[in-house]
């Protein structure tokens, strides 16, 4: 697969980062805290997908930034997640320009509504400096909140010694064959089933609680890839598809694991028309299988159109 993009190639690879965060913002407070950190990138969809973990050693948290490039517009949108709250925050939008980029979306703060920007700059092959600033006047005057100092090191940080919340997922890490099954047209009838091979590898962050993994569908002529997270309070995960055509997070289908089962459904649409989906995952070390299915009937009865079954290659 071709280059797509190659903004965010600088992060990948491993950083030791200097964090100034601003204790309360949009008070008029100057009362910054100072600690270290970590941080490890890498990117997908050939640089269409930007994904680090950070870690805050002396604050027992991670946290997590998602970027993904929309191909059409060919900006990113860029969507945060921490290891307090475990939800994924409204995404900042930009490009880049001259060697920077400034990102901008509509937040919330303190349950008032604000804008956030994030700004990169000072790129380097070993450093980087990157900025948050809230806006409460619809931009008109911006408050710096948050700056990160990126140094690169040569090794992989150490993980965070933190309880581990869960391992739903953790069968899935690894290299996999897929041997596919799809239905066309998903709905309606007269139908067929065509198979079509593709493969995929995995990963975790948040030592388990998130799951993430980047499929190729050569025959199909499209990548794409999955964004889990699972969120303690309630036991359950959301799950995210990403298709590389599109560069943007897909409404989630929620649920858990039970009895060595994983159901999880949500809302859709299918060629404009509301739907709901599910997806079936049967978890195993050396073969799994997942399936997904289609309700027109708020889930009275369900239309299966796509299997997968996983043979781990690595």
């Amino acid at each position: 697969m071709t280059t797509a993009t190659s903004d965010f190639d600088f992060l990948n690879g491993h950083f030791d980062v200097a964090h100034r965060q601003l204790l309360k913002p949009l008070t008029g407070s100057d009362e910054w805290d100072e600690y270290a950190g970590t941080c490890s990138a890498r990117t997908h969809f050939a640089g269409a997908i930007s994904l680090d973990e950070m870690q805050f050693p002396t604050k027992g948290s991670y946290g997590l930034s998602l970027r993904l490039f929309d191909p059409v517009a060919e900006e990113w949108s860029i969507y945060w997640v921490n290891s307090t709250s475990y939800e994924v925050f409204p995404p900042v939008r930009g490009k880049w320009k001259d060697g920077s980029c400034r990102l901008v979306g509509e937040d919330t703060y303190d349950d008032r509504p604000i804008l956030a920007s994030y700004s990169w700059s000072d790129v380097t092959a070993t450093t980087a400096h990157w900025e948050q600033s809230f806006s409460a006047d619809g931009g008109e005057t911006w408050e710096v909140n948050w700056t990160m100092d990126f140094t690169r090191r040569e090794t992989a940080p150490p993980p965070l010694e933190i309880p581990k919340v869960t391992g739903d997922f953790d069968f899935l890490v690894g290299s996999w064959d897929l041997h596919n099954e799809r239905r066309r047209p998903a709905l309606g009838e007269p139908a067929e089933w065509y198979d079509a091979e593709s493969r995929m590898q995995a990963w975790t962050y948040f030592d388990g609680a998130i799951s993430f993994d980047e499929g190729w569908f050569p025959t199909l002529d499209f990548q794409g890839a999955t964004f889990r997270l699972y969120k303690p309070t309630t036991a359950t995960w959301s799950i995210h598809w990403i298709n590389s055509q599109r560069g943007h997070l897909e409404t989630p289908v929620v649920g858990a694991f039970t009895n060595g089962t994983g159901i999880f459904e949500g809302p859709d649409t299918w060629e404009d028309h509301p739907i709901d989906v599910r997806f079936e995952w049967t978890p195993g070390d050396q073969k799994a299988r997942w399936q997904q299915s289609f309700s027109t009937d708020t889930g009275q009865t369900w239309t299966p159109n796509w299997k997968m079954t996983h043979t781990r290659t690595s």
